[in-house]
């Protein structure tokens, strides 16, 4: 049996979600999770976890590889963003289409678990950038830039391939030009925690809101300074057309906080899909990969019949109802974020949708009063948090209507959640894998379930 700190040889059979490769060793087939690894990888390996079930390990030695390739980022080893630049695309879209099988394999045949499409872009594609600041110690240079893997060790990101070029000048100009300090979590002092910057692919515009260690109360005191620094920094990118402070005081490592502050210019920009126009605030969620977010979105489309009635919920700014409101005799839209909601009016109002309404608060609590109400829709539109759903919330949607487009970011949640819809009486129909995030081992997946 191993021991922890053995160094093994293992050959990988297989990528698991989460971004390891799988390996199993001796006459048990005990398996051992390497991380950084692919699928046939021959590997010396040292366990640096052990429990009964399985094994942990990193990279000793690779004694040979069939599939590796050299990654195309210079920093792709000390940064922490993209977590697998060692294979091709295609290579890696074909591993995300197995990882699929594997979690769906106990609830829908294979012929039901569809390829993972491909993004249109797998570089450049990431429309918006969220980098912590911290400074150098003695000569106090700022660093904007993603931390390392499992740490708080910060990589300076001076180039990113995959977002847009204008990113790396305006965050390399944040950091020789903003006069203020940065935060420093050891001891909770400093100004400037996050830089946040979102693009619409569709205008190139751009939001830049910069994250501040106080409360709004205190602004005051740095007043003249950041609008000093967005004068600056707006004329000399025109494309900055609004400005923002975020104020987040607490020691958390949540990057947003509650209030935000309009400093100079626009509210928001606009994004298009297809042919729908969406505003996106400052701190909206929306999806950061455009291009492929329409592949996402016409998934949901194509699987709603005309004329339907449609429950959005967890709807964000409207994202998914407009995109599919050719398809609606009405939408209800459900979400509890108040900014998001605001956003969700203008977004109807610009596509000039008016079959719709708008349910503020928390979803599970609406899905019971539907329920209590026997108020039914044709379909049910899920896109909730990571985490998914309620258990209880999901029992009452599973009354609410006898078809459900479930969009997740977690496919093992999604699988989850599917497993008590099939027990209240729904079949799935399939699942559909698409890449919004390449080079990394996230994937976004639709389940379409449906009851007779």
């Amino acid at each position: 049996m191993i021991k922890l700190g053995d160094i093994i040889e293992v050959i990988i059979e297989k990528s698991v979600y989460g971004g390891d490769g799988l390996a199993r060793i001796g006459k048990e087939n005990f398996v051992v999770f390497v991380k950084d690894s692919i699928p046939n990888d021959k590997l010396k390996v040292k366990i640096t976890s052990l429990n009964k079930k399985f094994a942990r390990a990193e990279i000793v030695e690779i004694i040979d590889s069939k599939n590796r390739i050299k990654p195309f980022c210079a920093l792709y080893n000390a940064c922490g963003s993209c977590d697998c630049q060692i294979a091709s695309y295609d290579f890696l879209i074909k591993q995300k289409s197995a990882i699929l099988k594997d979690i769906f394999k106990n609830i829908l045949s294979e012929d039901k678990i569809l390829s993972i499409i491909p993004s249109p872009d797998d570089k450049f594609y990431r429309h918006k950038v969220q980098y912590p600041a911290q400074q150098t110690k003695n000569s106090k240079r700022i660093l904007l830039g993603y931390y390392k893997k499992n740490s708080h060790d910060l990589t300076n990101i001076k180039y990113c391939p995959v977002q847009p070029e204008i990113i790396n000048e305006i965050t390399q100009f944040i950091r020789e030009n903003f006069e203020l300090n940065c935060y420093d979590e050891k001891n909770h002092k400093g100004l400037l925690k996050n830089v946040l910057l979102r693009i619409s692919n569709a205008t190139n515009d751009i939001l830049l809101t910069l994250v501040l260690n106080c409360h709004e109360n205190d602004f005051i005191n740095y007043e003249s300074a950041i609008f000093r620094f967005f004068k600056k920094i707006t004329a000399q990118f025109p494309s900055i057309v609004g400005g923002f402070v975020n104020f987040n005081p607490k020691k958390s490592n949540k990057i947003l906080g509650k209030d935000t502050l309009k400093v100079v210019g626009e509210n928001f920009i606009i994004e298009k899909l297809g042919d729908k126009s969406y505003k996106i605030g400052a701190t909206s969620f929306f999806q950061v990969n455009p291009k492929s977010a329409v592949n996402l979105f016409n998934i949901v489309k194509e699987n709603i019949k005309p004329n339907s009635t449609i429950l959005d919920a967890y709807g964000g700014v409207g994202a998914i109802g407009i995109y599919v409101s050719e398809k609606a005799s009405k939408i209800t839209l459900v979400e509890e974020n108040e900014n998001a909601i605001s956003m969700a009016y203008d977004n109807f109002q610009i596509n000039n949708i008016e079959n719709y309404e708008i349910l503020e608060g928390d979803a599970k609590k609406h899905f019971l009063n539907f329920e209590k109400e026997k108020r039914q829709f044709d379909y049910v539109i899920l896109d909730p948090p990571r985490s998914g759903c309620n258990a209880d919330g999901l029992k009452a949607i599973a009354k609410l209507a006898k078809n459900i487009i479930y969009v997740s970011c977690n496919p093992q949640t999604l699988r989850r959640d599917m497993s008590l819809l099939i027990e209240e009486g729904f079949k799935p129909k399939c699942v559909q894998g698409v890449d919004l995030f390449p080079y990394t081992h996230h994937i976004e997946v639709v389940g379409i379930l449906n009851k007779n």
